[in-house]
């Protein structure tokens, strides 16, 4: 007669994902879009383009890299648990380049699209914006 010493281990994995490696697409695409609408917003308030983009970018890159380096130790210290016979093996990726690269590449895929489209379609609607707030403060 088996004895389990886990809980969990009775009724097997129950679709849980214990001990993955957790590192979706969503977080670098949001921090990605908000990053590169503060940037604009920021290049168009001080128009200096030259330090603030690649100022932004930077920002993201660090970003990235500590949500990279966060899952990779929460992955250490699952790793490092010590577990039942009875529990099934880890199967984990390990956090390693081409993870953060995939981190990064999300990142720069979600921001350069959303910083270029508001350059071309975001400084018309800019200029109006000024347009109409000059109107009303002279008018």
């Amino acid at each position: 007669m088996p004895t389990f010493t886990n809980e969990n281990s009775a009724l097997g994995d129950m679709g849980g994902h214990s001990g993955q490696l957790e590192l979706g697409f969503l977080l670098p695409i949001l921090l990605g879009i908000v990053l590169a609408t503060g940037t604009y917003l920021v290049c168009r308030e001080t128009g200096a383009h030259t330090i603030c983009i690649p100022v932004g970018l930077l920002i993201g890159f660090v970003a990235m890299s500590l949500c990279f380096v966060a899952e990779k130790e929460r992955h250490m210290l699952i790793e490092d648990e010590t577990s039942c016979i009875s529990d099934s093996p880890n199967k984990a990726m390990r956090p390693n380049f081409w993870v953060w690269l995939r981190l990064q590449g999300f990142f720069l895929a979600s921001a350069v699209p959303v910083f270029v489209g508001l350059v071309f379609f975001g400084d018309p609607v800019f200029e109006l914006y000024r347009q109409a707030y000059e109107i009303k403060l002279g008018g």
